[in-house]
């Protein structure tokens, strides 16, 4: 007597993300079981009813007397090459496990044809049954999956994502040549015209943000804030602090350079990066710094990793500065190669030396 299998496929694996089910799972008990974890973390999920259906087909052909078993199999989150993969894993053991004459495929229609003819590659696939909501069959491939779309934020990003970011794309393509002739030109009469590709790029903005979870973002940003920064006085003082001196040297050197000749642009922007190389590591320094006075005020006690990336921020200054200043000798010259060299060996001995002061102080690991 011919075996056959009947194969629920789910995707996108909702089951094991939505209801914690770990696949594959064999039998009609175990099925039942993985759909009742997922009916209850989401009743209104297309692959519950897909996964029933599997188990009601099988039980309808071992009353007419077939040797028949029902299997599930998921792929990962992350729909693509990722979740094929974990496809194909699970098939091949479901496969080896219950050796089948030819496979029964169940699915909702939505994500799980598109792994189909991976699977019919492998083995005999004597029919493929979707699933509708049995209410309205003609608005489950339009209205449910697009809602289901909506819902979930891994098909959002898939489905949403590039139809916004097309939009975006087209408006600003429209937008860029009108806005530059208008501010070239001083001429604001053509405003109201653009107009509508102005709401056309917002609309391309909101339908990104929607996709990406904007809103779910910022939430988490806002509590990262919140918990992270204002309720730590000390660390957000410094962090502005650091912020202040990056920005304000960032001004003056410019103005500094503006004054100096400088023959080529590629001189100008080496010059301006060997000026800004130490008011970043000190910017970078004072925010290390606030969250040392942080740890203490918290825990009483200093970690000494932040005094190594000191030492390691330090070597590093040093030794970009010694570079750009090799690079300057050999396009600029009332530069001296010497210096950068010099900056250079420095900056590797005092990496040298925090390394070893580092596993010197190391804390001995404690065998089991």
């Amino acid at each position: 007597m011919k075996r056959t299998l009947v194969l629920a496929v789910d995707r996108d694996d909702d089951f094991g993300v939505k209801g914690s089910v770990a696949t594959p799972v064999i039998g009609i008990d175990g099925c039942i079981a993985a759909a009742n974890s997922l009916g209850i973390a989401d009743p209104e999920d297309s692959d519950l009813n897909a996964l029933y259906a599997a188990i009601s087909t099988c039980l309808d052909l071992q009353e007419e007397g077939t040797d028949a078993e029902v299997a599930l199999i998921c792929g990962d989150e992350k729909v693509g090459h990722k979740s094929d993969l974990a496809v194909v894993a699970q098939l091949e053991q479901v496969l080896d496990t219950i050796k089948p004459d030819n496979v029964v495929l169940i699915g909702d229609g939505a994500e799980d044809e598109y792994i189909y003819p991976i699977i019919s590659s492998r083995a005999h696939v004597d029919s493929v049954r979707k699933v509708y909501v049995k209410q309205a069959p003609n608005i489950e491939s339009t209205f449910y999956v697009f809602s289901k779309m909506l819902s979930e934020p891994n098909k959002r990003k898939r489905f949403i994502a590039p139809i916004g970011g097309l939009i975006l794309l087209i408006s600003l393509l429209i937008l860029i040549p009108d806005i530059t002739i208008m501010l070239m030109t001083g001429d604001i009469s053509n405003l109201p015209s653009i107009s509508r590709d102005i709401i056309l790029m917002f609309l391309g903005i909101l339908l990104l943000m929607y996709a990406y979870s904007f809103s779910d973002r910022w939430d988490s940003f806002n509590s990262f804030v919140k918990e992270k920064i204002l309720a730590r006085g000390t660390r957000l003082v410094m962090t502005s602090l650091a912020i202040g001196i990056i920005a304000i040297s960032a001004l003056v050197c410019y103005y500094q350079l503006e004054d100096s000749y400088n023959a080529t642009w590629l001189i100008a922007g080496l010059r301006y990066a060997s000026m800004m190389v130490w008011p970043c590591i000190i910017g970078i320094m004072v925010y290390l710094f606030g969250s040392i006075l942080d740890e203490v005020q918290e825990e009483s006690a200093i970690r000494l990793s932040y005094l190594f990336e000191c030492f390691s921020l330090s070597s590093l200054g040093i030794v970009l500065t010694g570079l750009l200043d090799i690079v300057l000798y050999y396009i600029a010259p009332d530069v001296d190669i010497l210096i950068g060299v010099g900056e250079v060996v420095l900056g590797v001995f005092i990496t040298l030396i925090s390394n070893y002061i580092k596993r010197k102080y190391r804390p001995e690991p404690i065998a089991g």
